[in-house]
């Protein structure tokens, strides 16, 4: 059985799977190159930076069944000339179809790692969303993710032209099964166009998700990301963003709520290109159990990027003595003309005056903790810019620390 999962993976397969489902020519191609690339790629070790606070020992990729079967759910609707469905159907519609081609794997190159590689050879119906000139999408558009078991390979595509508007939520759920997803999203936001990107991750209490989300911003383009991490065994996400258009801004939202042993690592990397462009990062974990968190945040401003505005900021707290956090925010500045580049990063456990002081108001300790725990997650919900996430991770804090350990 684990020779034949793992014969899925090879590029004769890939080739095969993609002309079985009607695929062009340079799609199998690109296929064939990924998986040829996962064959002689290693898996990821704590030697590397990135990779230093999850170690993936006895985890092999290919012993992992693919589920052929597996397509995001994509819901909304695109102003004309624009597409909100999987890429599967975008290959339909030739107009489409050149936009695809045009940018699929231009942002995320199937080359850069053992998760890359597997997913750009094996992913599966997909998502694209394309924002067209100067239009604006009349709603968000809602992206589910749902896993059974085996392996699934989401990747989604965002493409917004300039002038245009669009925002996407993602949600991704799984059973109690084991699962181990790899996840791929590539945004392109060319000049003066607006993206807001969220994630909803209510994983199954076995799954495993590896995911990369990179985004390219032309001039003056706005990019945002939010992330609420609330489900899953294991969730390392990398959010990074190139800055490559004078004016463009990035923004990175994200909270994890933890308990018993789920672990989260976060990656961020901004990298400013052109002049006076900004960014901001601000992830917070709360820890119950013996859940784990990690973050790794790198700003990097180039020479050329004379009036950068970089803000970077990771907080964590402990509500079990049993949990634990890392944090290494860097930056890396290369021109002495900034606006602003600072970071910071704190680890603790809860503030006990402040507990103290709910408990003499009446509170019991559990009560004291939600609350205290939603006051800590409250200047990024208030940053979501969604109401519908905003009451998920408030019901989500109520249920998760009604039954924590601390």
């Amino acid at each position: 059985m684990a020779g034949a999962q793992a014969a899925q993976y090879a590029p004769e397969q890939a080739i095969t799977a993609s002309r079985g489902r009607g695929e062009p020519e340079w799609l199998g191609h690109a296929r064939a190159e990924a998986a040829r690339a996962f064959e002689v790629t290693p898996m990821p070790t704590p030697a590397l930076r990135p990779w230093k606070y999850t170690k993936l020992a006895g985890l092999e990729i290919d012993a992992f069944a693919p589920d052929q079967h597996f397509a995001p759910v994509v819901e909304g609707e695109a102003p004309e000339g624009g597409f909100a469905g999987t890429i599967s159907h975008a290959l339909m519609d030739s107009a489409q179809a050149a936009v695809v081609e045009a940018r699929l794997g231009s942002v995320v190159h199937a080359t850069e790692g053992k998760f890359v590689a597997a997913n750009a050879a094996l992913w599966t119906g997909g998502a694209f969303i394309h924002a067209p000139r100067g239009k604006t999408f009349a709603g968000p558009v809602s992206i589910t993710l749902e896993g059974s078991q085996g392996a699934i390979f989401p990747r989604v595509l965002i493409v917004a032209e300039a002038g245009s508007e669009v925002s996407v939520v993602i949600h991704a759920t799984s059973t109690e099964a084991a699962l181990l997803a790899s996840t791929v999203v590539e945004v392109v936001a060319d000049a003066d166009s607006r993206v807001r990107l969220a994630f909803d991750v209510r994983w199954g209490p076995q799954t495993q998700e590896f995911a990369i989300v990179r985004a390219m911003a032309g001039k003056s383009a706005d990019i945002k990301v939010n992330t609420l991490a609330l489900g899953g065994l294991l969730l390392k996400q990398t959010f990074e963003t190139l800055l490559e258009g004078e004016g463009a801004s990035s923004t990175i939202r994200g909270v994890a709520l933890g308990d018993r042993d789920q672990h989260f690592d976060f990656v961020t990397y901004q990298d400013h290109i052109a002049p006076r462009t900004v960014s901001s990062v601000a992830i917070k974990t709360a820890l119950a159990g013996a859940s784990r968190a990690a973050y790794y945040g790198v700003t990097r401003v180039e020479e050329t990027a004379k009036g950068a505005d970089a803000v970077q900021e990771n907080r964590n707290l402990l509500l079990s003595k049993h949990a634990k956090a890392d944090s290494d925010p860097v930056l890396e500045i290369l021109t002495n003309d900034v606006t602003r580049c600072g970071h910071g990063a704190t680890v603790g456990p809860v503030d006990q005056e402040a507990l103290f002081y709910l408990q003499s108001r009446g509170l019991d300790n559990r009560a004291a903790m939600k609350l205290l725990v939603a006051g800590f997650f409250s200047s990024i919900a208030r940053d979501i810019d969604d109401v519908v996430l905003e009451a998920e991770l408030e019901a989500e804090v109520e249920r998760k620390l009604s039954v924590a350990a601390f």
